[in-house]
């Protein structure tokens, strides 16, 4: 073995043993679950797919694989990963969760939303338990691409703020439902915040990141005015661009870093 191939394997280790010690030293600052539940979905058997945040902060996210579970826990778009084996995205699991009392003060109670977990806490928590079960080991990398701006398109406004029930007899879930579909040819907008249509637009549409500087707070609805003429339901990412400046916004393009985070390492959990 030459002189340059040891030096460039023992490189590697070093580089191997930074990256180890510097991801367990950041899981060892993570807040975790005081209990936690991670069960392998029967396959071929249909099942709910989603994500509920219960009052107190109790987590349940059904059918989803080790990739989607990464991209919540981490808040990133599917396409922002890559690396692990083919099963990361074939195989579902059932994760159910709970926080200890000590840190259940504050846990935003968003109960049902289709845009993931937004308690950064409750995010950690999910984190810590992806590195423990799944021995999930990652790094992070970037690149110069694509970076979208959603800004206000004038002054003409066509979103309105979402008509929510209230008070002691409304349902839970529907308290903070929040979605974006396409069904008939028309887009309709739910209970949505302006961070999660930009999220929305990042994962579904553009798969680049889409940055919120509209500067409007709280949630929103809209209906797509009038039904598309010849709707395209297996892609419609056209058609959302059309929508954008029916709601008074506007989508700018630029230049900036694009995070991309590598899978390194992942097994399957034992059963619990």
């Amino acid at each position: 073995m030459s002189l340059r191939t040891v030096l460039l394997f023992l490189l590697m280790v070093s580089s191997t043993i930074h990256r180890v010690a510097a991801q367990d030293r950041a899981v060892a600052g993570l807040p975790e679950f005081e209990v936690a539940s991670v069960k392998p979905v029967e396959p071929n058997v249909p099942h709910l797919v989603g994500a509920k945040v219960y009052p107190g902060g109790r987590v349940v996210i059904t059918t989803m694989p080790l990739k989607a579970l990464t991209a919540i826990a981490f808040r990133l778009s599917m396409w922002q990963i890559s690396g692990g084996d083919a099963w990361i995205s074939k195989d579902e699991y059932d994760v159910e969760a709970k926080p200890s009392a000590s840190l259940r003060p504050g846990i935003k109670d968003l109960r049902y939303t289709n845009f993931g977990i937004e308690d950064e806490r409750l995010r950690e928590m999910l984190q810590a338990l992806l590195i423990g079960r799944f021995q999930l080991k990652f790094h992070r990398e970037a690149k110069t691409g694509d970076v979208y701006r959603l800004e206000r398109r004038g002054k003409a406004l066509g979103l309105r703020p979402a008509e929510t029930p209230s008070g002691a007899d409304a349902a839970p879930e529907s308290k903070s439902f929040g979605s974006i579909g396409y069904v008939g040819g028309r887009w309709g907008i739910y209970a949505t915040s302006m961070p999660q249509l930009a999220k929305y637009a990042a994962d579904n549409v553009l798969h680049a990141p889409v940055v919120d500087r509209t500067e409007l707070s709280g949630i929103f609805d809209y209906k797509q005015r009038q039904a598309d003429l010849e709707p395209n339901y297996t892609d419609n990412a056209d058609s959302f661009l059309r929508f954008i400046p029916e709601l008074g916004l506007k989508l700018e393009r630029g230049k900036g870093p694009v995070e991309i985070f590598v899978i390194d390492h992942a097994a399957k959990p034992s059963p619990n």
